[in-house]
């Protein structure tokens, strides 16, 4: 999300993203680049807005670039000078115009929304009247047609005029609101006054009214003339008439021109205006349609999308909300402008009907009044938490009740984007109040601080996670955003995320360093910029941990302690800098330790929340973790653990109140315990704790649990009990391991510790009977709802199944830790085992039988009954698949869970079942005697229920399928969310990333790849049919798991890439390979892989796709608090050294460092995009390029020899999955269908940037070639169906192939260097040839053909490309429609009249074809009375270079009798006469034209004789 100011606020990108990185916001690797485009802010800060009314040499291209990379890296000088501030925020508004010397000009009303959008240039348009002519041509210049002319000259000398008022017009629109209009700005405006924003435009407006002074009367006189002379009365009348309309707006000030006068300057730029209005509306128009149509998948945002989303916050500016949230609708305008003095001067009815706007309440945050001041806080609470409520609910809004009765939604997540975003300066008022003298102003604050921070809602989130005992690390809740993407990568999106503000800026200002110069700079405004940036980081560096430790040693209200605890555990969640702060904090943890310990014992929310933070804090690392132990924080912490346990009465003794205090602090201590657990430490606790632990493991009696309402509470801690005998489980050593045979306790090192075998077998017992409870009737009655149709599974009141299904999870995950210890030790060889345990113990075959007794797993296999089950019974695995499909989404998770840990039980004994050598002690007597549970266990449980699990497999693959697709709409902006919050605050709608929905989606995907490892096991029992279908509905399920992985799915992502790059599914894609081969050219490869060959793919993709994707961006040193000193840059030199070093420290570790229980979002690229498996193709390694390197742009260091082997690779992987994806039927989606084919033709000219290598062999070259042809007839059946949506919607248009606006802004330049190795090194090579053509094709948007005609024409080599029969895709699709670009039209006369079409005549190129054709037909054919000037002019052209040139005859014949075949219903001689005539009415009466036409009329009635 970049630095979240710019994330809402700033300009967008052309292509609908943020430019996240062009700010100080940037950091890691690119902190060089900021440092060294610092300058460039300082000269922007001093321009002269005077030198705009040069003519010459203003290019705003230019300055484009230096605001964007440069911009805000020097936000520490904004106090110097607010003025100057001032003039350089405005110049930064426009910094996404830039470029307006490549635009034609805008209609007045789509300015706005076409402020970010750009044009391709027409670059010889002024330099002649044919406006196609350059230097390097014969031709002469026209001048026939007068009318012409002039306007061409015209244009040429007033073109710079239109770009500067074009420019200033933007600024008087940003400008004309009553309020600064913060879309376009950062949060430093609103320190600047309201009259300051108009600064630049008064300063145009002297400008004008200065030029025109200096001028003496004969001259306006003369200038009038000249424009009196240059158009229609009629058209300056008209003109006129609108000026005086406009003149009578309200905010006639800030008209385009400055002043009202009809001033000479005025009437030009009116004129100019009106000269290019037509032309401009259908730009415009044009530019609207190119942003309304998308591909597939448009993995970037249109502009108009975020316009819609800035107006969208604009819009909350004027909402006035109640005091209880809601939005208040009023037509009553305040009578004082004061907002204080309004409610304080008026007694009468209610002083707060009227409501307040987020800016009047923060205004009245600053009152003399506490209680105007503490009123002001509460309604900022209630508005805050409103809006959270709705987005969590994924809702748009509430609906309010207008005057007139009609309902009006509620926009809320635009009311909490613009509540926490720079303009209303939230953190720095809440700063303030929270230093207040009066209590009840305080604790207002600290509730609004609260409430921005989503304390409550992040900690819901946590809470459920926690429950689950595979999701072992907390994931930072600090706002990110995507690094941008790298030619060296492909441009691919998903770059590795980057904190919003950089670590070095969170830190407070140190008073360590007041003597320091280099700090002597830092000013609060420095603060407000990091708090727009990221709110959380803001308000640390605003010194808020220092006066929460204050608030604590004052002896605050419980509800003000809460508060504040609530406050720093959001604080410790945000990221490992924000911690570090809260541990440094100097008192503030003994503070908190101590409020714990010292006093009468009452629990209350502060307790439970304080040992809660502790938890969060020692999850940061296990020094931390250490350091608390050592210092008897934890015992502090947790003494209640080591009392005596209190009997099922005594609980029930203390009420419901206290009871379920009570069971949350537990809960929270053996949390606290179990993170010590985690790291090695406290395990020998487990003997103190066991006799309280105990009550809590062992079964209660469930009848008066249930009777007294007490089932919650009492289930909640056996879960957290067993979660933490997981924990401990995990501490366990091999149990065949050399010191468990000799009865040694295995050696531990840095104070850690391991749990003792001893204690294993009671606890195994005392889970099975947890087992066993599924048969208990007061338990079947919560699982009553698994009838048919049955949607409520509670039995009454707080009564619900879900807390017992967490139990049952949490027991069988327990069991499977234990399990896994069973296992051979390092001392052991497996050889010498031979592959088997030596021995089972007596609980592994006990857990088996045990679960199939007791949770009917129903075996239809081995008992050969109809519903797999004895009569009567349900298997209580489908009864949890009927509770996954039909609970809430906490049921769905924790059935999931149970589910996993289920599954992985029985795969587990069956694997020791199988692996040991005595095998099972069976009852004496024969094969019969055996029971039913025996035999199942005996034969493998696995393989008695696959039919169970296939079905199973088929829930979980349908709902993986549509979660990869709710993942990939979370990033709505491309490069990151929309507000600047913590966790759910910085997310989309439901809360994105941090919902219940995209957690299910994460555990579900889990799941699947359990089952998928399971049926890879279990293939030899399904028949080859059967397994061809599941192979191919594996590769689309795995592909769809990819992309919902996120930060803590590492591990999963690994499993998932090994299953996707099996041998045997490779050897599947190779049989697609084939049949689409056969299917299209009666022929399939001339070689045919070996096994060999299918591991070779398998070892170079699988490591690709880890290094690539799975790699973590280590830093190069920690944040050290003392040095930090804002956010001022560090010097050049030492940014230079510390990139350089971050560049060297690369890391291609697959998964998060071991020594820490919390994940960054930073540093890592999950969740992937949907065309991340075009990775191996798209990869080039930089040393092969030319130019500087940028440091921090590659990844991971790539062997250029080993990226060559992985391109090869990914040709067959991508041919396989694309050969798959679009010609075998499937039912489930597969995401390759939603990539967009720019992306695909895109990646296969990646490879052509570093030479021809992939196809020096046979086998590369006809993979590629495969590949293409493949993607031509995609591309031709997406052509005929874009066809048909434009006729019938003309708004559709046809260009889908939008390769600038999906891939990269500046793409012509990827143009201009696959053209240059095209010409260097390709010889007219067939493959490279056809990969370029399709640039020319008419489905690719505008610009993109007309840079690369260009290209190809001034390097001549047009005759390189191939004939149009050797294109990959059908001629049809590079000939119609027909061309009606005047620039590409233009483009071709060029070429034609400079020779560069010669030789590709002769070689019958596609170059030569397309110009013949697309010139005959705009020639020839009707043309629109629009372009009739156009096309006299091209005309004239091609016939002045005929008549230089006799060698074109040949070439001016074919353009003649292009289409001739189309007037089969004329003769031979009126179809000639007709286009004779076309020439002749060119001429336009020019003799030596006529004569041209006349030699050529003789040569084509000779020619068809």
């Amino acid at each position: 999300m970049k630095s979240v100011l710019e994330s809402h606020w700033s300009p967008l990108n052309s292509k609908g993203g943020y430019d996240h990185d062009n700010d100080a916001s940037d950091n890691d690797v690119e902190d060089e680049e900021d440092s060294d485009l610092m300058g460039f802010e300082k000269v922007a800060a001093f321009a002269n807005p005077v030198q705009r009314k040069k003519k010459k040499g203003l290019e705003l291209g230019k300055w484009k670039e230096i605001t964007q990379d440069g911009k805000y890296t020097a936000g520490m000088d904004l106090e110097k000078d607010v003025s100057i501030s001032s003039k350089t925020t405005e110049k930064k508004k426009n910094g996404k115009g830039g470029k307006i010397t490549e635009k034609k000009i805008s209609s007045d009303s789509d300015d706005i929304v076409f402020a970010s959008m750009e044009v391709d240039a027409k670059p010889q348009l002024d330099k002649s009247d044919d406006g196609f002519i350059n230097s390097g041509t014969s031709m002469e210049l026209d001048t026939s047609n007068k009318e012409d002319h002039q306007k061409k000259v015209e244009y040429a000398a007033t073109f710079d005029d239109k770009k500067e008022k074009e420019f200033a017009s933007k600024q008087d629109q940003i400008c004309s609101d009553r309020m600064p209009d913060h879309s376009f700005t950062s949060d430093k405006n609103d320190f600047i006054h309201e009259q300051e924003s108009t600064s630049l435009e008064s300063e145009i407006d002297s400008e004008n009214r200065a030029r025109i002074q200096q001028m003496s009367a004969e001259e306006i006189a003369q200038a009038k003339a000249d424009i009196m002379e240059k158009i229609n009365p009629a058209l300056l009348k008209v003109l006129q008439k609108r000026g005086k309309e406009k003149l009578k707006k309200p905010n006639s000030s800030k008209s385009e021109v400055g002043t009202g006068s009809k001033s000479v300057t005025q009437q030009v730029q009116s004129t100019q205006q009106a000269k290019c209005r037509q032309t401009e509306d259908k730009i415009s128009k044009k530019q609207l349609d190119d942003k309304n149509i998308s591909g597939k998948t448009s993995t970037t945002t249109s502009s108009s999308a975020w316009n819609a989303w800035s107006n969208r916050v604009e819009a909350v500016r004027e909402l006035r909300f109640s005091l209880v949230g809601d939005v208040v609708d009023t037509e009553q305008e305040p009578v004082y402008d004061n907002i204080t003095e309004r409610d304080y001067l008026r007694t009468e009815g209610d002083p707060g009907a009227a409501g307040y706007t987020i800016k009047e309440a923060l205004a009245l945050t600053r009152s003399v009044v506490p209680g105007q001041r503490s009123l002001a806080l509460h309604l900022l609470s209630s508005v805050l938490d409103k809006a959270l409520s709705y987005i969590c609910k994924d809702r748009t809004g509430n609906m309010t009740k207008k005057g007139n009765g009609v309902e009006k939604p509620v926009d809320w997540e635009a009311v909490w984007t613009y509540a926490l975003g720079p303009q209303p300066e939230l953190a720095l008022s809440l700063r303030i109040c929270l230093d207040d003298n009066h209590n009840s102003v305080v604790l207002a604050c600290a509730k609004v601080v609260q409430s921005a921070l989503s304390c409550d809602v992040n900690e819901n989130y946590f809470d459920i996670s926690e429950n689950m005992a595979t999701c072992d690390k907390d994931i930072c809740t600090a706002p990110v955003f995507r690094s941008r993407p790298d030619i060296s990568l492909g441009f691919l999106q998903g770059g590795y995320w980057k904190y919003s503000a950089k670590p070095s800026n969170i830190l407070p200002f140190s008073e360590d360093s007041m003597d320091n110069e280099s700090d002597e700079k830092h000013t609060i405004q420095d603060d407000v910029f990091v708090a727009g940036q990221d709110f959380t980081a803001g308000l640390v560096r605003m010194g808020i941990l220092p006066r929460l430790r204050y608030l604590l040693e004052t002896d605050p209200g419980v509800a003000l302690e809460e508060c504040v605890v609530s406050i720093l555990i959001a604080i410790a969640r945000h990221s490992p800098s924000c911690a570090n702060a809260v541990l440094k904090c100097e008192r503030l943890i003994q503070t908190i330790v101590q409020r714990f310990t010292v006093g009468n014992f009452e629990i209350r929310s502060s307790l439970i929340k304080s040992v809660k933070l502790l938890k969060v804090l020692a999850r940061l690392d296990r020094k931390t973790c250490l350091e608390f132990i050592k210092n008897g924080y934890f015992n502090a912490m947790t003494w209640n653990l080591y009392q005596r346990p209190l009997s099922i009465d005594d609980w029930l003794k203390l009420g419901k109140e206290k009871c379920k205090l009570k069971s949350a602090l537990t809960i929270e201590q053996l949390r606290f315990w179990r993170v010590c657990i985690r790291y090695g430490y406290c395990v020998s606790h487990f003997s103190q704790i066991f006799p309280a632990l105990c009550f809590w493991l062992d079964l209660p009696s469930f009848e008066k649990l249930i009777k007294n309402n007490f089932l919650y509470e009492s289930t909640c801690i056996s879960r957290e009990a067993y979660l933490v005998l997981e924990s401990l489980a995990g501490r366990l050593p091999n149990l065949f391991s050399q010191q468990c045979l000799t009865n040694q306790h295995p050696e531990s090192t840095d104070d850690t510790e391991f749990w003792s075998w001893s204690y294993v077998g009671p606890m195994v017992d005392l889970a099975i009977k947890w087992i066993a409870t599924r048969s208990d009737p007061e338990v079947s009655k919560l699982f009553e709802g698994q009838e048919e149709g049955a949607s409520d599974f509670t039995l009454g009141g707080d009564l619900s199944a879900t807390p017992l299904l967490w139990v049952y999870a949490a027991v069988t995950h327990m069991l499977f830790r234990v399990l896994e210890k069973v296992t051979l030790g390092n001392a052991v060889s497996l050889q010498e085992a031979n592959g088997h345990v030596p021995w089972l113990p007596e609980f592994v075959p006990k857990i088996g039988l045990e679960l199939i007794k007791y949770w009917h797993l129903g075996f239809s296999v081995a008992f050969g009954t109809k519903s797999g089950r004895d009569s009567g019974d349900e298997s209580f695995m489908k009864e949890l698949i009927h509770l996954r499909q039909n609970g809430d989404i906490e049921m769905s998770l924790a059935t999931t869970c149970c589910l996993n840990g289920m599954i992985n039980i029985i795969t587990k004994i069956d694997y020791l079942i199988r692996s040991a050598k005595t095998g099972i002690r069976s009852p004496s007597g024969e094969e019969q005697s055996l029971s039913k549970e025996e035999k199942v266990l005996k034969d493998g449980i696995v393989s008695s229920c696959l039919v169970e699990l296939r079905s199973m497999l088929d829930v979980f693959i349908f709902s993986a399928s549509s979660g990869w697709q709710c993942m990939q709409s979370i990033e709505i902006f491309g490069r990151g969310g929309p507000a600047p919050g913590v966790g759910v605050g910085w997310a989309a709608h439901s809360g994105g990333f941090w919902s219940k929905t995209v957690l299910a989606v994460q555990t579900d995907a889990r799941f699947v790849v359990y089952l998928l490892e399971i049926f890879e096991n279990a293939s030899k029992y399904v028949n080859n049919i059967e397994e061809t279908t599941f192979t191919m509905q594996r590769i689309n399920t795995a592909l769809g798991l990819c992309l919902t992985a996120g930060p803590g799915g590492t591990v999963i992502m690994e499993k998932t890439f090994d299953l996707l790059f099996h041998v045997n599914v490779l050897k599947y894609l190779d049989l697609c390979i084939q049949n689409f081969l056969l299917n299209r050219r009666g022929k399939s490869f001339r070689w045919q892989y070996e096994e060999d060959d299918y591991m070779h793919f398998s070892r170079n993709l699988s490591s690709h796709f880890k290094s690539r994707w799975l790699s973590v961006r280590v830093k190069s040193k920690a944040v050290d608090g003392s040095s930090s000193s804002g956010i001022k840059a560090t010097p050049k030199d030492d940014v230079r050294l510390d990139t350089i070093y971050e560049d060297s420290d690369m890391s291609s570790m697959t998964s998060p460092c071991c020594n820490s229980l919390m994940i960054e979002w930073a540093r890592q690229n999950l969740p992937l995009p949907v065309h991340f498996y075009l990775s191996p193709i798209s990869t080039i390694p930089l040393t092969k390029r030319a130019g500087p390197r940028k440091a921090g742009s590659v990844h991971i260091t790539h062997d250029p020899t080993n990226l060559l082997e992985v391109a090869k690779c990914g040709l067959f992987f991508v041919l396989g999955i694309e050969a798959m994806s679009n010609f075998q039927g499937t039912d489930i989606p597969s995401p390759i269908q939603h990539v967009s084919l720019t992306w695909k033709l895109h990646s296969l000219s990646v490879n052509f940037l570093v030479g021809m290598e992939i196809l020096e062999q046979d086998q590369g070259r006809e993979t590629f070639e495969a590949l293409q042809d493949l993607y031509g007839e995609v591309l031709d059946k997406e052509r005929l169906k874009q066809n048909k949506e434009v006729i019938l919607d003309d708004e559709k248009h046809f260009e889908f192939l939008r390769f600038k606006s999906e891939i990269h802004e500046s793409y012509s330049i990827f143009i201009e260097d696959l053209v240059e190795q095209f010409s260097s090194i390709s010889y007219g090579d067939l493959i490279f040839g056809r990969q370029v053509s399709l640039y020319l094709h008419r489905c690719v948007e505008t610009s993109i053909r007309l840079a690369t005609w260009n290209t190809l024409s001034n390097a001549r080599v047009l005759e390189l490309l191939p004939p149009l029969e050797k294109c990959f895709s059908g001629a049809e699709g590079y000939l119609e429609p027909a061309e009606d670009n005047e620039e590409i039209l233009e483009a071709y006369a060029k070429s034609w009249v400079s020779d560069a079409l010669d030789r590709a005549a002769i070689r019958g190129s596609v170059s030569y074809t397309i110009v013949v054709h697309h010139l005959s037909s705009f020639i020839f054919n009707a043309c629109p009375a629009d372009k009739l000037l156009l096309r006299n002019r091209l005309v004239r052209s091609l016939l002045r270079d005929y008549a230089g040139k006799q060698q074109h005859e040949g070439m001016f014949m074919n353009l003649i009798c292009n289409n001739k075949k189309s007037k089969s219903d004329m003769d031979e001689k009126s179809w000639l006469e007709s286009r004779m005539k076309v020439l002749i009415e060119a001429c336009e009466g020019n003799s030596s034209l006529l004569t041209h036409v006349k030699k050529l009329k003789d040569a084509a009635e000779k020619s068809s004789l």
